[in-house]
């Protein structure tokens, strides 16, 4: 607790030692400073039977309230990202595949640093139904768990908007949009050839998030080599693949259909 303007001589002042945890609750979670010095200054005049009982009922209350104001912080976060479906980690099955299996190490430290704080980046490349889109969601929602704002949208919807935004004099509102949640998640880049100018309002986005170390996830069905099929010209499409992949994890995804798996696994659950 706050006790700078008490008196702390032994006579006067004890309090039981669970007091920091409540202390803790109210002071550092909740950030009610006034309450927690005015808890101090009663805390003190009661009689230790009276201390504890007080104690426990606060601490059970303070957790309570922050409990809740998490889900209730968590659960604005993934509306906030647009996930359109939520996709987690425990709901993948890694082991379907050798492609899936080859990955498996590589993305399970990468969504382990997400709780540490770090803003994960990585690239998914691979022909569609493999589970790239998946695997990004889930490491967004674990950004989502972990406070980070997020941002989940499609390589032809954003490049969309920001074209409209720009015909209605608002383009720089729209690239702020994509420029500063915490982590961006791009899809389904390659399924639609941008232009001169989509593909400029591409790179815009990708060049400031880079600039500010950002999370940035994108899944593609093109390789790299061939990202001059996707914009503009080759000196466009080397300059985004250079910001998209410098501090990105870079999965390469092939083989069966991670689609196809999931429809198997959901008939042999019917059959039983």
């Amino acid at each position: 607790m706050n006790l700078e303007n008490y008196d702390m001589s032994p006579e006067i002042f004890k309090l039981p030692p669970e007091a920091d945890a409540v202390h803790a609750l109210i002071a550092g979670e909740l950030k009610l400073r006034h309450f927690d010095g005015a808890l101090t200054m009663d805390l003190v005049k009661m009689k230790p039977s009276e201390q504890h009982f007080l104690i426990e009922g606060l601490y059970r209350w303070a957790s309570l309230e922050v409990s809740e104001r998490r889900t209730a912080q968590i659960a604005s976060r993934i509306r906030a990202s647009r996930f359109k479906r939520v996709q987690t980690l425990d709901a993948f099955d890694f082991d379907h595949s050798k492609a899936t299996q080859a990955i498996k190490k590589a993305y399970m430290e990468l969504h382990a640093t997400i709780a540490c704080g770090s803003l994960p980046s990585a690239v998914f490349t691979g022909n569609a139904g493999l589970g790239k889109t998946h695997l990004a969601r889930a490491l967004g929602y674990a950004a989502c768990q972990e406070g980070l704002s997020t941002l989940f949208i499609t390589a032809a919807e954003m490049v969309n908007r920001l074209q409209a935004a720009q015909k209605s004099l608002t383009l720089e509102n729209e690239l702020n949009r994509y420029r500063r949640p915490q982590v961006l998640i791009i899809d389904e880049l390659g399924y639609v050839t941008l232009d001169n100018q989509a593909s400029n309002l591409f790179f815009q986005v990708l060049s400031a998030r880079h600039d500010q170390s950002l999370g940035t996830i994108a899944t593609t069905n093109i390789p790299f080599g061939k990202f001059n099929q996707i914009f503009a010209n080759d000196a466009i499409a080397h300059a985004i693949v250079d910001r998209l992949v410098n501090d990105a994890e870079v999965f390469f995804m092939e083989g069966t259909s991670y689609r196809e798996h999931q429809r198997q696994e959901k008939s042999k659950k019917r059959t039983k």
